[in-house]
């Protein structure tokens, strides 16, 4: 796979929307206001980013596990996930 079909890939999966859009807000700040632009609001936007960063990540953990959740409720032959149940890892002969 080419770096350029992997830039792709990364940006469809949204991994990179994020920082995106962090750094098109900073810049916009910047630009739209340079005379508000202190110390004290660009700490005040970093606390901002900071938690929203944490909020993001948090999320992105929770769809995952909300997302294996709902893989487990199938059965055990439509389950594409490596987080199978013990019943179904018994049921394929993946452990006796």
């Amino acid at each position: 796979m080419g770096v350029l079909k992997v830039v792709l890939l990364y940006l469809a999966c949204g991994a990179a929307t994020f920082p995106l859009t962090l750094t098109a807000v900073r810049a916009a700040v910047s630009v739209a206001a340079p005379a508000r632009a202190t110390p004290e609001f660009h700490k005040r936007l970093d606390s901002a980013m900071s938690w929203s960063i944490t909020a993001w990540i948090l999320g992105v953990f929770v769809f995952y596990w909300s997302a294996v959740l709902i893989e487990r409720q199938k059965p055990c032959n439509d389950q594409r996930t490596n987080q199978l149940t013990t019943e179904c890892k018994i049921a394929l002969g993946a452990i006796r």
